[in-house]
C-alpha cells in the first residue's frame, strides 16, 4: 500500500502530542476553530478513516492536526495512539479519524476527500457514520462511502443509496406537505 504525507509534514519532536508518546489517552484530539473539542456528537455525523501504518503514524497527525485547525477538513479529527489497540486489529497501524457533521451532505464528504487527498494522503479511505460505530458495525459493509486509493471519487454503497433515497423522499414529502398547508384556505371565523 502507497502512502505518502505532505511535505509539509516533517515529523516532529516527540511530545504527549503525537501519537507514538502518548501514554494515558487512547485518542488524540484536533478541533476546527470555534469548535470545542467537548462539542456532543452530532446526529448525522460521520467520519473519514485512514488506517496509517505506525512508522507515519506521528507525521501524518500532525498533517492532519493543522488541517483540522484550520478548518480544511470536518470539524474534529483524532488520532488512536498505541495504547489504543481492538482485538482483531492490525497491530501495524492506527486509526486517523476526520469527522464531519452530516453524513447526508454529499458535497462536505466530497469537500473533505478532496482535501484528504491534496494533503498526500492516497491510502484507500473509509467514511463511516457515527451511528454505525455506536451500534457496533465494524469490518466488511460497515462504511456509507469508499474512496479507493489515489481517487477523489466516492464510492456509494447499495445500502447507502438507498438511505440516501429514503431521505431525500422523507424531505420532498415534508415540503410538498408544507407547501400544501401553505396554500389551504384559511376558514373565515364568524
Amino acid at each position: 500500500m502507497n502512502v505518502k504525507t505532505a511535505p509539509s509534514a516533517q515529523p516532529e519532536a516527540p511530545t504527549s502530542t503525537t501519537p507514538s508518546r502518548e501514554t494515558t489517552e487512547p485518542w488524540l484530539w484536533a478541533a476546527a476553530r470555534d469548535t470545542p473539542l467537548t462539542e456532543d456528537d452530532h446526529p448525522w455525523s460521520g467520519k473519514w478513516l485512514w488506517f496509517t501504518p505506525l512508522s507515519l503514524l506521528d507525521a501524518s497527525w500532525t498533517t492532519i492536526r493543522a488541517a483540522t485547525e484550520d478548518g480544511l477538513l470536518g470539524y474534529r479529527s483524532k488520532a488512536a495512539t498505541l495504547i489504543n489497540t481492538r482485538t482483531k486489529s492490525d497491530d501495524t497501524r492506527r486509526p486517523i479519524c476526520v469527522y464531519t457533521r452530516d453524513w447526508r451532505d454529499i458535497d462536505d464528504v466530497q469537500r473533505v476527500l478532496t482535501n484528504l487527498r491534496a494533503l498526500g494522503i492516497v491510502d484507500v479511505l473509509l467514511y463511516k457514520t457515527d451511528s454505525d460505530t455506536l451500534r457496533g458495525r465494524y469490518g466488511t459493509g460497515a462504511s456509507t462511502f469508499v474512496a479507493p486509493a489515489t481517487k477523489l471519487k466516492l464510492v456509494i454503497p447499495k445500502r447507502t443509496r438507498e438511505a440516501l433515497e429514503h431521505h431525500y423522499a422523507a424531505r420532498a414529502q415534508t415540503r410538498r406537505a408544507a407547501t400544501a398547508r401553505r396554500k389551504a384556505p384559511v376558514p373565515k371565523r364568524t
